[in-house]
């Protein structure tokens, strides 16, 4: 009867054993699975965004925006704004309702988000390293933009690589 029990017990070990690797396994690739099913991507520019604001230390606020594309589709909304933004400087947050965007066969794609900033632009004079970020709410992705706060003119500002 003991050794009965042993066997008994060992076979329920390697049973349990063999059936906490398989749903592991399992879990672990539907998981795999899920962050490779995505269908939407944040485009990267060829060159940073860039947005030149003329400093100055008389107490005007600067206002622009920053554009974007997001590609593929998506069926929950998408959030987005920027961080890393200069001191004392805010960003509108909004979101991309559920909806798709595909390159055209002569590589065109619609530009479909912006986001507003504004600030004081006595802010101290540097380039800012901003970013764009969009989120499914699982995944969030980023894209790098410069605020330039410079007594450059804007021509030479926006030529500047």
């Amino acid at each position: 009867m003991r050794v009965m029990s042993r066997i008994v017990r060992a076979a329920l070990v390697l049973a349990s054993t063999l059936l906490l690797s398989l749903f592991g396994t399992s879990a672990v690739a539907s998981a795999h699975t899920a962050s490779n099913t995505r269908t939407w991507h944040l485009e990267q520019f060829d060159r940073t965004s860039r947005m030149c604001v003329h400093h100055g230390p008389d107490g005007r606020t600067h206002a622009s925006y920053f554009i974007f594309v997001v590609s593929g589709k998506w069926t929950t909304d998408l959030k987005f704004g920027m961080r890393d933004l200069p001191p004392g400087w805010t960003a509108t947050e909004h979101h991309l309702p559920p909806g798709s965007n595909f390159h055209s066969p002569d590589g065109g794609i619609t530009v479909n988000g912006f986001v507003g900033v504004q600030g004081p632009a006595s802010v101290p004079m540097t380039t800012y390293h901003a970013h764009i970020w969009v989120s499914d709410g699982s995944v969030t992705e980023t894209l790098p933009t410069d605020i330039v706060v410079t007594t450059e003119s804007w021509v030479d500002c926006m030529g500047r690589e």
